[in-house]
Formats: structure tokens, sequence, C-alpha cells
């Protein structure tokens, strides 16, 4: 029996364990368990293929499940399991993957609504303990719908704990396009389901974002959360692009949601269109209720550069269906804006809202319209499905102040989908009032009325008066206008106009009447146009009528008629005949239209016969088409223009002579293709010298062709050039991807005749030599690059205003592709040579700055009869704009000045005298900043007046904007001679001391002569400054001044000397200003016995004249008064008639006069 008894328990053991080997050891094992475990799981299980087993791990391919609304397809598979323990109802997962899962909601719509609120069990039991290591999905598209697009996650990463008291999750990573999510916590399974989460996340944002936000390339964030379903508290905060954090409490959100949060942010700025900034302060919202019954609190600030900041606070209350602002409040500066009211979405999006500004500033936004202004405004409409948009804009108060100008406005505005009337319309600024009102729907139906007798009051510039009313009735495709208009003075800045009258009864229907009149005299822009007179005027009918324009202005004249017809208004489509074109232009002279140029125009396509326009032999002629399927075409001849219209665009003593022909075609679709070519032909270039001679310089077969397509530019020119010289250029220009241009070309020229150099400088008279050119360009147009050389070599030329020759002169221009244009040239002059380099750095930015550097030996600078000079300059000079820095010495080795004495009758002009209306030479706006050194060498000689001299020196000389020239140093007398009065004087020290302005040297001089008849040395001594001298007489032996002022002067003693000789003394106290000179022409005057004798020096030197007198009785005196330095006399004779009566004649070369004088002593 116990045998029995263990053989059938050994039988149920390996029948057991047979079965369990098939389950977990076959692949037939593992399908049966699918098929039976399929059987304990709601909804549909499907299997297409399964291998593997429980074992080594399961492979199932085509898995299909479906549940009430959800359908789960997965295409692939692998799982493996870990057996032990599962005897402890424990299942332990190793690994899962699983690609390309697709999950749809499929919603019955004839299901029935639940009855009862969702709502979840006491606990949620778990029969075994699932423990998942890793798990791995890719690929998973979600639809809410069948037809919708899919929710896709690229990537799901989980590793989990889950048993019968909470789910634990160790790891979720989801990846997806549209955020990356990290997640970990733990979550219970019965009431009150306690959980604790944390979340990090990123999303990538669209690259707009970056436009407004800085490092706005990606968004993240982070969210904790805790407690359980009574109350869960959380805390989100992000971190890029904004910070903000949300933080508080929610309650119940499964039965009875309850919120309690608060957002607060950080300050932020956003950067919107053209760089303006939108600065937000920081803030909070706080939420806090029911979904059925919320409130909204608000407290935040915005700033729009460069606008007054704006306080904005929000008080609202809310449901499931409205929200009743109560209210938002704006605050600012500028005034204040509160928005109250209602709006529901229940059935349809509705509103009654109210807005009310207070202390409105439009001068805190445009400076132009400072005021105060008070605002109530109301709406009420909704949103049909039919109309769009439905409301009533009701403006109830507009009252305030702008520019010190009252202001009113009311009136109301309906709006019905495409439809808007108004009842009425008006405003009004000071005295100028609008008045509107009508309908614009399929029909129009608008009146208006501006009347504004002080335009100044509307805005700043504006100036007159403007009255203007009229009608727009009819359809809305072919509406007929009706107005009329009259305006004084007005203008605006630049732009004025003295009258404009205008009366319009116009349709665009062809039965419609036309009657058009406008007449504007003297309208002004600036110095850019000044119209005398404009009248436009217009008759007949839409299908028949007749249009003409007249104007006269000081830049010409122009006539034009048109007669057309209105054929069709939909589409519209006009067709005409241009039938007088006259253009009368300074520049452009006198053109006539050849022949009437039929005209078509619609909104799809246009049409210009060929017009063409006669002005003696000279014909212009132009057509074209357009048309919005093929774009447009157009083309342009000239023939026979005479090249001499062109005078005025040439300086004054340059002609061209010849005729100039050009052809351009164009075409305009989906790019701009332009081909033209200019052919000047055979001519001459007249230039006319400074002497009335006149230089004829030919040229022959000139060429410029040009042609666009697109962004890529070709130009190119030639031309033949005096006898033999050629010079021709090609430039291309193509855009690259990142839209820069690209640049080619080449220039060449070989000239061997350049008289036309004198036309770029007529100072100069033969040039000869040769130019040559070479010149490769590349680079872009920002950054063009330039690559050849331009020489000048065996260069000639005369300058006749100095009196040289340059010779030998070479110059060379070069670059080899770097940033720069290199310098290098030399001349010579006379027995030295001047050399010159330096560099042109190519930066725009910087206006091109120059280096030179200039050096020389004896350099002939001028050869003239009055000044012969020799230079050996050593500068550095820069400009950089229009700033001009010299640097360096200036050394004049050898020079003769002669300054050339004026004839006796000339006439000086006095300081006094001012000249009006002489022309100015305008000069260069350069500001020239110079420290020179200017060495005088020991053979600089000057002659003249009386003056023979060696100089030499040493001087530094200043120059600095805004300031006059300053020299620092001094000239010095070597040797010299001086010659005055018939006497020849010695210079014995002679110095010159500049410390400040050249006008004002000081004075070191000292002349003498030797009178060896009376063994006697006498001299002159001048000291102080230029305008303040002091001078003395010394001799030896020592003598009195008198004394020693006749020798100086007659060579003769005071008492051998004669009425002549004291006029020459005279004149030499007046020029030298000698000290003491009252002392000394008193004793002259006894010598002479006169009883009087004196220099009257007047307020100025050249005013000087030699006063003698006599009384011939006591009651008779005699004066006579001889100019020392102007050939004028004057003779006076006073006789006294009685104490305070006398009778006084003059006489004079210039007038003679009697006068009867009465005195009285106080």
């Amino acid at each position: 029996m116990i045998r029995r008894l263990l053989a059938a328990l050994l039988l149920i053991v390996l029948l057991l364990f047979t079965l369990f080997t098939f389950l977990v050891g076959t692949g037939s094992g593992a399908r049966l368990l699918a098929q039976v475990g399929g059987g304990f799981i709601p909804g549909e299980l499907e299997i297409g293929h399964l291998e593997g087993n429980l074992l080594k791990g399961l492979t199932a391919r085509d898995v299909r499940y479906r549940h009430d609304a959800l359908t789960a397809e997965l295409a692939h598979l692998e799982a493996r399991v870990a057996l032990l323990p599962l005897t402890g109802l424990r299942v332990e997962v190793l690994t899962l993957q699983a690609a390309e899962l697709d999950l749809t909601l499929t919603p019955d719509p004839d299901a029935p609504p639940a009855d009862a609120p969702f709502s979840l069990p006491d606990s949620i039991p778990m029969p075994v303990v699932v423990n998942l290591s890793d798990g791995h999905i890719r690929q998973i598209r979600f639809r809410t719908d069948p037809e919708a697009e899919p929710l896709i996650v690229d990537s799901l990463r989980l590793s989990l704990h889950l048993d019968q008291a909470r789910v634990l999750i160790r790891r979720l990573a989801v990846d997806s396009p549209l955020a990356n999510i990290l997640a970990a916590g733990h979550v219970g399974l019965a009431l009150p389901y306690p959980m604790e989460l944390g979340v990090d996340w990123h999303l990538p944002l669209p690259e707009v974002a970056g436009e407004f936000l800085p490092d706005a390339d990606q968004a993240r964030g982070q969210l904790v959360t805790q407690g359980d379903l009574a109350r869960l508290t959380l805390r989100h905060q992000v971190f890029t692009p904004l910070s903000l954090v949300t933080e508080g409490d929610v309650h119940d959100p499964v039965t009875d949601l309850v919120l309690d949060l608060t957002h607060h942010w950080q300050a932020l700025t956003v950067t919107l269109a053209q760089d303006q900034i939108l600065s937000v302060a920081e803030g909070r919202l706080v939420t806090r209720g029911r979904p059925d019954a919320y409130v909204l609190d608000l407290d935040t600030a915005v700033t729009l550069d460069p606008w007054p900041s704006l306080a904005l606070t929000l008080n609202a209350e809310g449901d499931t269906r409205t929200l009743r602002p109560a209210p938002l409040s704006i605050r600012s500066e500028a005034g204040d804006l509160d928005l109250s009211g209602r709006i529901d979405w229940h059935e349809g999006l509705s509103w009654v809202l109210d807005l009310r500004g207070r202390n409105l500033e439009p001068g805190r936004f445009v400076a132009d319209l400072p005021g105060r202004l008070q605002l109530a405004l109301g709406s009420e409409g909704r949103l049909d499905d039919t109309l769009g948009v439905v409301t009533r804009v009701d403006l109830r108060e507009l009252s305030g102040t702008l520019r010190e100008f009252p202001v009113r406005g009311q009136g109301r505005i309906d709006v019905a989908g495409n439809r808007l009337t108004s009842p009425g319309l008006q405003l009004a600024v000071g005295d100028n009032r609008l008045d509107a009102r009508g309908e614009v729907a399929e029909r129009l139906d608008l009146a208006f009325d501006l009347q504004a007798p002080d335009l100044p009051g509307l805005w700043p510039g504006l100036t007159g008066r403007l009255q203007a009313r009229g009608q727009v009735q009819g359809p809305l495709d072919s509406p007929r206008i009706t107005a009329t208009a009259q305006g004084q003075g007005m203008g605006y800045h630049d732009l004025t106009l003295g009258r404009m009258d205008l009366d319009l009864r116009a349709g665009l229907s062809p039965q419609s009447p036309l009657a058009l009149n406008l007449s504007v005299e003297a309208l002004r822009l600036g110095e850019a146009l000044n119209l005398t007179r404009l009248t436009l005027a217009g008759e007949g009918r839409g299908d028949d009528h007749r249009i003409r324009l007249d104007l006269d202005a000081d830049q010409g004249r122009l006539g034009l008629s048109l007669a057309g017809s209105l054929t069709a208004t939909d589409p519209l489509d006009w067709r005409g005949r241009l039938t007088r074109l006259n253009l009368d232009q300074p520049l452009a002279g006198a053109w006539q239209l050849e022949a009437p140029v039929p005209l078509q125009a619609s909104a799809s396509n246009a049409a210009l016969g060929q017009l063409c326009l006669l002005q003696d032999e000279a014909r212009l002629c132009l057509d074209g088409t357009w048309s919005d399927r093929d774009g447009g075409r157009g083309q342009l001849t000239l023939s026979d223009l005479a090249l001499d219209g062109l005078a005025p665009l040439l300086p004054p003593n340059l002609r061209l002579d010849g005729y100039l022909d050009a052809r351009a075609d164009l075409r305009l679709d989906q790019q701009l293709q332009l081909e033209a070519r200019i052919l000047p032909g055979d001519g001459n270039l007249r230039v006319l010298g400074l002497e009335g001679d006149e230089q004829i310089i030919p040229y022959q077969q000139a060429r410029v062709d040009l042609r666009i397509e697109d962004r890529d530019v070709e130009a190119a020119l030639q031309f033949g050039f005096l006898e033999g010289g050629t010079v021709s250029a090609q430039v291309a220009a193509r855009p690259r991807a990142d839209g820069e241009l690209t640049l080619a070309g080449n220039a060449r020229a070989d000239l061997t005749e350049l008289r036309w150099l004198e036309m770029l400088a007529p100072q100069i008279r033969e040039p000869a030599g040769r130019i040559g050119a070479d010149v490769d360009l590349a680079g872009t147009l920002s950054n063009p690059l330039i690559d050849g050389r331009i020489t000048l070599s065996d260069g000639r030329m005369d300058v006749p205003d100095l009196g040289i020759t340059l010779d030998e002169l070479t110059l060379t221009v070069r670059n080899d592709g770097t940033e720069r244009l290199v310098l290098d040239g030399s001349v010579r002059s006379g027995p030295g040579r001047l050399t010159l380099d330096g560099h042109v750095q190519l930066d725009p930015d910087n206006r091109y700055p120059v280096n030179l550097n200039i050096r020389g030996d004896r350099f002939q600078a001028a050869r003239r009869p009055d000044v012969d000079l020799l230079i050996s300059p050593d500068l550095r000079v820069t400009v950089l704009g229009e700033r001009v820095i010299v640097r360096g010495d200036l050394t004049i080795p050898e020079a003769t000045l002669t300054l050339l004495e004026l004839p006796q009758q000339a006439v000086s002009v006095s300081r006094d005298e001012i000249i009006l209306d002489t022309d100015t030479e305008e000069t260069l706006p350069l500001q020239v900043i110079a420290r020179v050194r200017l060495i005088l060498g020991d053979q600089v000689r000057i002659s003249g007046f009386g003056l023979e001299a060696r100089l030499s020196g040493n001087m530094m000389v200043q120059e600095t904007p805004g300031m006059s020239t300053r020299l620092i140093g001094e000239v010095r007398v070597d040797e010299g001679r001086y010659r005055a009065y018939g006497q020849d004087l010695t210079v014995e020290r002679g110095v010159l001391l500049f410390q400040g302005p050249p006008e004002n040297p000081g004075l070191n001089l000292r002349a003498s002569r030797r009178i060896p008849v009376h063994d006697v040395l006498v001299g002159i001594e001048i000291i102080g400054t230029l305008e303040e001298p002091r001078s003395r007489v010394f001799s030896d032996p020592t003598m009195e001044d008198s004394e020693a002022l006749a020798f100086l002067v007659t060579g003769r003693p005071l008492s051998g000397g004669s009425e002549t000789d004291a006029g020459a003394i005279a004149s030499a106290i007046a020029m030298f200003g000698i000290e003491r000179g009252a002392f000394i022409t008193d004793r002259i005057g006894r010598q002479l016995g006169l009883d009087e004798f004196a220099v009257d020096t007047g307020t100025d030197l050249d005013d000087a004249a030699l006063m003698m007198g006599r009384y011939l009785s006591p009651r008779l005196y005699l004066r006579y008064a001889m100019g020392l330095f102007q050939q004028s006399s004057t003779v006076m004779l006073n006789y006294q008639l009685s104490r305070t009566l006398s009778l006084e004649t003059r006489s004079s070369t210039d007038s003679q006069s009697m006068d009867l004088i009465f005195r009285r002593e106080r």
C-alpha cells in the first residue's frame, strides 16, 4: 500500500515537473501559457508570432490588444523573466524591450455618458510583486483619434518596483520631439494614496523665440510634489528662458478640485521687432478656488521702450462659464485705464466691457502731442458662427486738451461681420471738426464734413486752413464719389501750398459722369521744387472721358492730355490714348510728343504703345507691357542726342561735342532682367584755358554696356582717347548664399596724351608723360579686394603761376590684394627732387585714412620775379576724414624774396572800409592740425622797400582747428642794409621773436650810419612788439635826440637843416614813433622860427600830418598841414573877432570851408 502511494506521489511529481518543464522550457508551453493567460485579461489579446520560452526569454511580434476605446499594436517585444522568484508570487522581469507601439483612442459616439463621477477604490490589490529592472520602448505613437496627427515618443525607459503597498518608480525617461522628461518617485496603492514625485523636463523652442529672448533655444524646468489626494503640495519652477515659480496646494483633485496656487516670475526682457525692448517686471498671479468659483489676482508691470512703464493689476472672478474682471487696472505716468465687465463663453463667446481712461497723456508716447485726455468707451458683442464678430462700440466720452487745444469726441460704430455702420462720429480739436456717418457693406453710403480753419492745432508744423466735404455711395466695386475741398496757405515744414481748390464728381462705372477740376498754386518743397501753378481737369463719363494736366515750375513745364474709356469694372479695365505730352526742362531741354500713344490698364495687365519724344534731331522712344502672369516688358531707345545739352552739368570751362545713342531692354517677372548700351560714339571734349585759349581733346568709339539679371550685375566701359590712348573696364557683381555680393572685374588704360589733365588742374600747362593702369577687382561689396597698379611715368608739366617746370615725374599707386593702396612717386624741379611714399587704408568705416611721407632736397618750389624758393621738406601727412595732420621739418636752404613796391599814385584801402557783395571762395571743411619746424638756411635773402637783408632762423609752426596759427621761434637778420630818406643804414642787430600769433612778433632791431665829415655815429633802436613798438635814437658822441635824429635823417646837424629836412625828420618821428618826439619837434619849430611845429598821427599812421603854424598878428593865425604818407595838404586861417567869436577858413585839395565859431567858457 505504501509502495503504491509512493509510486503515485512520484508519478504526480514527475507529471508536474514534466508540465513545468513543458511550460517554461518549450515554445509550445509558452504559447499555451499566453493563450490561457489571455483569457484572464479584459479585452482582446492577439499575438501574431511568439517564439522562445520562459527559461531563456520570449520574443513576440505583431501583438494586438483592444479594450473599449483603446487599441494597442506592438510590432516587436522581447522579455526575459527570472524563474526562481515565481515560486514566491514575485515576477522579476530582467529585461523588457519593445519597438513600434501604436496607441489609438476610438471614442464610441453612441456610448452613454457616465452616470457617476470618477472615483478611486479604497485600495488597488496586487496579487504578485513585480520588479522591472530595465524596460525600453522605442517609437511610440499615440492618437486621440484615428484620423488625428500622432504624438510621437522616440524612447521610453522605465525601471520600477510594484508590490501590494505602492509603486516605486526608480527611473522614468521619456524622449520625444516635443519634450524630454526624467521622473522618479512613489505612489501608494490605498487611500489616501500618498505620493512623492520629482520631474525634470526640457523642451526645444522654435527659432523665432531666439529673436525675442536671449539664449532661448530650449525651455527647462522641474516639478516636485508630495502629499496625498486630500492635499497635494507642489512646486514647479521654470529655469529658462525665463524664471517662473508656481507653488501651492491642490486639494481633492479627484472628487472636488480646489486650487490654491501662486505664480511668481522674475524680471524679463523681450526684444521685439526693430530692436524694440519689452520689459516685464517681477510679478505674481494668484489662483484660488474651484473651477466653478475661482478668483484671479494679478500684480505686475510692463515697459515698452521708450514709453512709460505700465503697472498692471487684475482682480477677477470666474466660473466655468464667465470671467468678470473687476477691474483690470493699468497705471502709468501717461494716465490710468480700467477695464471692467463680463466675458462669457458658455454658448459661444460674448462680452460686455467698459473701458475708462483718466488723465491720459499722449505726449508721453508722441512728443508732439502733449495734453491730457479723458476717455469712456463701451463694447457689447458676440462671436457669431455665421457673421463672425458682432459688436457695438460706443465712444461715450473723449475730452481734454491736446497741445492746449480742447478735444471733444463722441459717436458709435456697429459691426456685424463685413457690415460696418455709424449713425454719427464727431471729433474736434480746437476749431477743427470732423463729422462722419454712414455704412460700409455690399453698398457704400458714407458722408464726411471736415472744417479745419486752424490746421496748426492738429499737428505741429502744419499751417493754413482746409475745408472738405463729400459723399461715397454705390456698390462696393464701383462707388460714386462727390467731393469739394478748398485750402489756403497750407504747409508742413518745407512743403508749402498757397492755394488749392478741388471739385470732383466721379465713379468707377462706365455710366458714371466725370467732372474734375483741381487747381494748385504756389506749391513749394524747400529748394527742390517750386511749382507756380498746377491744373488738372477731367470731363465726360466713365466710358468716354478726357483728362488734361498742366504745370509750371522753376524746374520746367509739363503738359499732358489723355482720352480714354472705362470699359469694365469687374475687373477694372481702362483703355485710352496719350494725345499730348510736352516737356520743357532746363537740363533736358524741350521735348514734344511725336504722335498719339495707345494706353491700357487693368488689375491684371497694362500696356504702353510706342511713345516717342522729339527734340531737334534727337528722338527718345519707349514702350512696354505688364501682366500678372508674364510680368513686365519694356524697351527704350535714344538717338542723336546732342551732348552740348550737358553743359549745365559740366564745369564752366568744359564743353562736349558729339551725339549720344542708347538702348535698353527691361524684363520683370520672377526676377529683374535689364540690358542697356550707351553709345557716345566719337566726339570732342573742349577745354577753355585761363587765358581764353581752347584745347580740343577727341575721343572715339566710346561705349558703356550694362546687364542685370536678378541680382547679377555686369558692366563694361571702353573708349579711345586722344591719339591712340585706350581705356576699358569690366565689373560683375553676383550674390552669394549669405546675400553678400561678390565682385569680379578689371580696368585697363594706356594714355600717352595727357592734355586732358588741364581740365582737372587748370594751374598746369603742357602736361606730358604716360599713364598706364592694370587693376583687378575681387572680394565682396562690403570688403572689396583690389590688385594691380596705376602708374604715371616720364611725366612733365609747367606750372606758370609758380614759374617752374616739373620734370621726371613718376607716380605709382598699387595694391596687391591687401586692404590698402600703396603710393610711391618722385618729381624733379630745378636743382632738386621731391619724393613721396605712403598708403591709403581701404577702410570706409574710418573714411579711408591716408598716410604720406614727403621728402626732398633743394626742390625748386617757385621761380618768379618776386620769389625764388628752394625747399627741403621732411614731412609726415596723415588724413583722417576732414582732419589733416602734418608733422616734420621744412627747410628753406635758399630763397630770394623781392618785395615789389607800389607806385606813388596807388591808393590803399582804409582799415575801416568794408567791401560788400564780393564773391568769397568756399573753403573746404578740412581741419588742419600742424606742428612743423620751419628752418631758414644761410642763403635766404629779402629785398624791397629800401631793405636788403640775409635772414636765418628756426620757428615751430603750430596749427590747431578753431585757433589762430602760432609761431614759436625767431628770425634773425644776419646781414642787412636799410635805405630811407636817401641815407643808408647798416643793420647791426635784427631779431623778430615769435611766441604766439604771427601778427605781433617781438622786435629787437638796431641800425646805424657813420658820417665821416662830422665824425659822428648815429642810429635807431626799435624794441617792443610790432603792434606797440618803442624806438629811440642814439649817437656817438652823445648829443641831444633832435641833433642825433637830424644827423640820422639828413646827415647834417639841426642848425644846418632846411624846411625840407624838418619835414623828413617829422616823417621819421611819425614812422618810428620815436620817444620824446614832441620835445624834438618843439626844438625844430623854434629853430625854424615857428609858433607850432608838431606831428599829428590821428587814429591811423596813414593819416599822419606835419602841422606848422605862426601868428601873423595877435588875432590872425596861419596853419599849414602836410600829409607825411599821403599826398594831401590843408591851409587854415583863423581870425579872432572878439573874445568869444572867431572866423575860420580852410582850403585843401579836396574841399574849402568857412566857419563862424562861438566859444563860451564856464
